[in-house]
Order: C-alpha cells, then structure tokens, then sequence
C-alpha cells in the first residue's frame, strides 16, 4: 500500500463517511429523538449504514490497486463514491418543508460547510492522485 497525500486524504474521507453519520447522528437529535416516527428512524439508520458502505469502498478502492493505469480508473471510482453520499446529502434540503436541523436543536447548517468542504477535499485528493500518477507514467514511458 503506497500512501501519498491524496491517498491519505481518501482515507480521511472514507473514515469520516463511515463514522461521522453515527456520531452526528445516534443522540437526541436523531436516533434517540422521541418526536421521531419510526420510519423516520429507518431512513436514518439506511442513511448510516450508507455511509458505512460508502466510506469501506472508498478506503478499499483507494488502497488496492497498484497498476498506475488502473490506479487512475480507481481514482475516478473513488471520486464518484464520496459525491454518491455526499451530494444527496446536501439536496435533501431541497425538499418541502425540509430544514438543516429540527428548530429545537438550532438553525444551524453544519451539513453545508461539512459536507461541502468534504467533497472540495475529495477534488483535492483526486487531483493530488492524478498528477501523482501523471509523474509516474511519464517515468515508465
């Protein structure tokens, strides 16, 4: 496993989308709200356990590859993967009556800068990845 900047940055994403929804989310505000509907709480728990996914593919798609062709097709993968949980994610404002927080918790929207900023940080780490693999065909050829 060769670790450079934009792999470590992956990592960071593929840890944080596996472990941040159930820290921001299994308290008061969320799992444990008792003015939530029980399907509500289903959406929730298909919201967690999406991250979860997400972010084990990210780290796995990061990590195995080792041919810098298919490397680059991983990269890309990866790229995907993080906007597949992170873009819904800020549309669900979108939808009627939808808020960032229940009006009891806040009018804050952390989902925005955090979410927003995780996805910047992706294009970072692609684009660190690519010129990383662009040096190195250039070696090969």
């Amino acid at each position: 496993m060769t670790l450079s900047a934009g792999s470590v940055l992956f990592s960071l994403i593929a840890l944080f989308t596996m472990i941040g929804p159930y820290v921001a989310d299994w308290n008061e505000t969320h799992v444990k709200n008792p003015n939530w509907p029980p399907h509500a709480r289903f959406h929730n728990g298909q919201t967690m356990s999406t991250g979860l996914f997400i972010g084990l593919l990210v780290f796995y798609y990061t990590h195995t590859a080792q041919a810098p062709s298919v490397k680059k097709i991983y990269l890309n993968f990866v790229l995907v993967l993080v906007h597949l949980y992170y873009v819904p994610a800020l549309s669900g404002i979108l939808y009627p009556g939808a808020l960032w927080m229940d009006p009891e918790f806040g009018t804050d929207a952390p989902q925005l800068r955090g979410f927003g900023g995780l996805l910047i940080v992706a294009w970072c780490a692609w684009w660190l990845e690519r010129r990383r693999f662009g040096s190195v065909e250039g070696k090969l050829a």
